[in-house]
């Protein structure tokens, strides 16, 4: 099997992140180089890789057959057309575009040369969500008939830069980062019927909502919420999603036993699944928090066989088309921010 060399397009946070997943690939990939416009990040990056810098990914994208897109939102179209150019496969972080006509221009481009494209949702991807999508569609407890996430962050001091602008984040927190719930959602209970947002400032400088919450109905019957803030005073749940079925409630919780935001891939986790009905039942305890080795994988095994990504770009499109539709709903109804 022939080596996949990799280049990593954005020295940033969650940079460690993939850099500790294709670790575990051992001889199946190469990091052959890691770019930023930042010298010093793509330095010190490049270093953690054993691979070389560059200030600029267009110079080394005739070296690489996979590109790792971990950009800001609004790079995402130009960064993602040079790589399908130069005949990259490419795994870009979520989400796929900030708009619609440009998501279809990707989309197209990864079609015309025939190169695998996946846009990264690691959630559902982790051992603990499948275990969590298999309890509550298994049966015992009964018919599964909503699930309800939220996630509770502190990022006042992190919400600058791109992240507050509109034009360069897509929208506010329900674009940005309410996907991480939604895809697992959409992956547990499939097509949905209808999806609505309210949206709210509760205390970061950004141009959009940074608290927003969600209500869907999905064409099963199935009905889903999600909440969302990046302005908790104290974040206690990082992430939750409960599901309620006909016997018990079964609840997933992920959280940072530390500061996620400053330790970054060195802070340890605690994952459970607890299932209340008559009794509480404990089925998952475990350090698992944001490994991206099981997507990491995902995409690799579609690279090889030709196979199509579970979140690939159509299935991305349809997520910001979903969140689009939902704020233009909002906006006529003066229901965000």
């Amino acid at each position: 099997m022939a080596v996949h060399k990799i280049g990593l397009i954005g020295g940033g946070w969650v940079a460690p992140f993939h850099l500790r997943a294709l670790a575990k690939l051992g001889d199946r990939v190469r990091v052959v180089w890691v770019a930023d416009p930042v010298r010093e990040r793509a330095e010190a990056t490049a270093r953690e890789a054993g691979a070389r810098p560059l200030t600029d990914y267009r110079q080394g994208l005739k070296d690489i057959d996979c590109a790792f897109v971990l950009v800001p939102h609004h790079l995402h179209h130009p960064v993602t057309l040079d790589c399908f150019d130069a005949g990259c496969h490419v795994m870009l972080e979520k989400p796929l575009a900030t708009s619609l006509a440009h998501a279809d221009e990707m989309i197209a481009a990864g079609q015309r040369a025939n190169k695998t494209f996946m846009v990264a949702y690691p959630h559902r991807y982790r051992p603990s969500i499948q275990l969590f999508k298999k309890t509550v569609l298994g049966g015992r407890y009964g018919r599964l008939f909503m699930l309800d996430a939220l996630m509770d962050e502190s990022l006042q001091k992190y919400a600058v830069g791109w992240i507050a602008k509109k034009e360069t984040l897509g929208g506010g927190v329900l674009f940005s980062a309410s996907p991480h719930m939604l895809d697992v959602m959409f992956y547990i209970a499939g097509a949905i019927q209808s999806m609505s947002m309210v949206g709210t400032r509760g205390g970061t400088n950004i141009e959009g909502e940074d608290t927003a919450a969600s209500v869907i109905k999905f064409k099963n019957g199935i009905i889903g919420v999600t909440r969302h803030t990046w302005a908790s005073p104290r974040s206690r749940i990082w992430y939750t999603m409960q599901a309620t079925c006909e016997k018990a409630h079964v609840i997933l919780t992920t959280n940072p036993q530390g500061d996620l935001a400053l330790e970054g891939i060195k802070c340890p986790w605690l994952t459970r699944i607890v299932a209340v009905g008559e009794k509480e039942e404990v089925i998952l305890g475990s350090g698992e928090g944001l490994d991206f080795s099981p997507e990491v994988e995902h995409f690799f095994h579609c690279v090889e066989t030709g196979g199509r990504p579970q979140t690939d770009g159509v299935a991305a499109r349809e997520m910001i088309r979903l969140v689009f539709e939902a704020y233009r709903k909002a906006e006529l109804e003066g229901a965000n921010v």
